[in-house]
């Protein structure tokens, strides 16, 4: 799996809504369909991996051992975001390295949620303040760009349900996760489909890479590594091997982009070890899981990557649009603010 497949472009590139975005149909080039089918083939392949591993001993007791450690989940969730608030607050950012906060109270709220995420009983106070910063993210960088890190919100749910002593609404926490950094996952993936020319300076400014592959045809597949990737924890499917892959990945990234990228995804790589620790969790079943059948399984999996595929990507396509005819909006009224000087 290529390293820079789970980089944030953002972080990294010189980005700018005002660069006009690929249409959905310019996106559905062939190279997109070929691509789409064989995700489509290896995803449906996985069911029948995941079907089978449940039979293996070894990954039985592997299971057993992480499970018997799921107590810890929570101490993990709120360390690390302890650290990136306090990261953040330090370096004036809100929540992640690219969004400066945009107002000084911002920063020192999150500096008490730090200090509300030291004890367990006022982390769901942290969690409501955590889904807090990102609404005013949303307010303030718009959808578009917030669903990135919708991940957040995921978390904040996480923490906000932890110290509940119902287990059936401390169960939500671990669905919320999934789905949230899975949708993210996708919603990153389609970003370098719609807005290709932001990851392809990256890749010129480093070359090795691209593994020798036209840049163009390794974006692509980058791009749909990241989208299956997001729509297989969404789904639960193989949850534990998954996670297992993308911490692997987000650690090789930090080879090529270093510090920053490892201050960005530390919450990803907290809320990758919990679904290591958790698996499915024992509450809720995932959207897998309503199946028994093994062809309903994949029929299930197939049919609804394909779905994910046309809804996200139509969306995103619109969403960018919408923002790029505002963010030109904005650019010529600050020009004409200027004048011509």
């Amino acid at each position: 799996m290529e390293p820079a497949v789970l980089a944030h472009v953002k972080w990294f590139s010189e980005f700018d809504f005002t660069d006009p975005p690929r249409s959905f149909s310019e996106v559905l080039t062939p190279t997109f369909f070929a691509l789409a089918a064989l995700a489509m083939t290896v995803i449906g392949a996985m069911v029948f991996i995941d079907r089978r591993l449940d039979d293996v001993g070894w990954y039985g007791r592997i299971n057993s051992w992480l499970s018997d450690r799921a107590e810890y989940s929570t101490t993990v969730i709120r360390v690390a975001m302890a650290a990136v608030l306090l990261i953040s607050w330090e370096n004036r950012a809100l929540l992640t390295p690219e969004l400066a906060e945009p107002q000084a109270w911002v920063g020192w709220m999150q500096f008490v949620l730090a200090l509300l995420l030291l004890f367990p009983r006022s982390a769901p106070a942290a969690g409501i303040g955590i889904i807090f910063l990102w609404v005013i993210g949303l307010g303030e960088y718009g959808p578009l760009h917030m669903l990135d890190y919708l991940h957040y919100v995921g978390i904040g749910i996480y923490l906000f349900v932890s110290a509940s002593k119902d287990e059936k609404i401390r169960g939500i926490g671990l669905p919320a996760l999934y789905l949230t950094i899975g949708f993210a996952l996708i919603w990153l993936g389609f970003e370098k489909l719609v807005y290709p020319e932001w990851s392809l300076l990256i890749l010129e400014e480093n070359p090795n890479l691209v593994l020798g592959l036209p840049p163009d045809f390794f974006l692509q597949g980058a791009a749909f590594v990241e989208i299956s990737l997001g729509f297989l924890l969404i789904i639960g499917l193989l949850e534990r091997p998954l996670a297992a892959v993308i911490t692997l990945v987000f650690f090789t990234t930090t080879l090529v982009f270093g510090r920053v990228e490892v201050i960005g995804h530390t919450p990803l790589h907290a809320a990758l070890v919990v679904f290591l620790l958790n698996g499915p969790g024992s509450f809720y079943k995932p959207p897998i899981a309503l199946h028994r059948r093994i062809w309903l399984r994949v029929s299930f999996a197939v049919v609804n990557f394909a779905f994910a595929l046309a809804l996200v990507g139509f969306v995103y396509s619109l969403s960018a649009q919408l923002q790029f005819e505002e963010a030109t909006v904005s650019a010529a009224q600050i020009s004409r603010a200027h004048g011509p000087g």
